[in-house]
């Protein structure tokens, strides 16, 4: 039985770039189910920003009050979502937008001084895998259901919690670099309980730090996660096929 792979890609579009490789993977014997979750916090901020709404941070998450989370619903699961499912239907790749609180998709749970912000305490796979049954691939906006309505979710820590919760074999990041890089090169592998490291030594920065850790939350739960360049056509397509690129991150490599 072929387990699925789990793609995050960010808000910006990725077009000519490694979502090329998805219309192969559909069409293989057997076909990879595929679910991409995506970001968009950039398209976010310029939104809050045109509504005089200001933006806040803490240790990198955006604090969301009820303002800042109806506006994000609306950037996350209608402008950035739908434009990435038009993208894909240009590259012949048959998508359905939708978001974590369909189903519900993502259960949370909240974060405490953060307002509307959670983290994935539970994943209900069944619209994912109805979605599949038809031959469907869900782009899903890192948004969950709570306590109070939804929630905004870090898209990198929502895409190792669908990871996990749907058994997938693979887990990719697609951002804009190589990989995590070290002297101007990609780290080839690591072992969860090495990204922590990374990240104190100052050698993971920015939005490497997030990525790092969710991908270590899915490598000890059996996924290979695997961070590589999304503007490279191929990328994807030679990462499922074995070939080291990027950086993966397993419980099989040796600290």
């Amino acid at each position: 039985m072929v387990r699925p792979v789990v793609v995050k890609i960010g808000g910006g579009a990725l077009a000519g770039g490694a979502l090329e490789d998805l219309s192969g993977l559909l069409a293989g014997e057997p076909p990879v189910p595929v679910a991409l979750v995506h970001g968009g916090g950039q398209q976010l901020t310029r939104m809050l920003e045109a509504l005089g709404i200001p933006t806040e941070f803490r240790e990198g998450l955006r604090v969301t009050d009820e303002a800042t989370m109806t506006v994000a619903e609306m950037v996350f699961a209608g402008e950035v979502n739908k434009a990435l499912v038009r993208e894909l239907y240009t590259m012949g790749v048959p998508a359905a937008g939708i978001s974590g609180t369909d189903g519900p998709i993502l259960h949370v749970e909240p974060l405490p001084g953060l307002g509307r912000v959670g983290s994935v305490a539970k994943v209900e796979p069944r619209l994912v895998e109805t979605l599949w049954t038809g031959g469907f691939v869900p782009v899903i906006a890192p948004v969950g259901l709570g306590p109070e309505g939804a929630y905004n979710v870090n898209a990198d820590s929502a895409a190792a919690a669908l990871a996990v919760g749907l058994g997938a074999g693979h887990l990719f990041f697609l951002t804009d670099v190589d990989g995590l890089l070290k002297g101007g090169e990609a780290v080839s592998a690591l072992g969860p309980e090495e990204c922590e490291g990374y990240v104190r030594s100052g050698l993971a920065v920015g939005g490497m730090v997030p990525k790092l850790r969710a991908a270590a939350v899915a490598a000890k739960a059996g996924v290979e996660a695997r961070i590589i360049n999304g503007n490279r056509q191929g990328s994807l397509a030679r990462a499922i096929a074995g070939e080291r690129i990027g950086t993966l991150i397993s419980e099989g490599v040796a600290a």
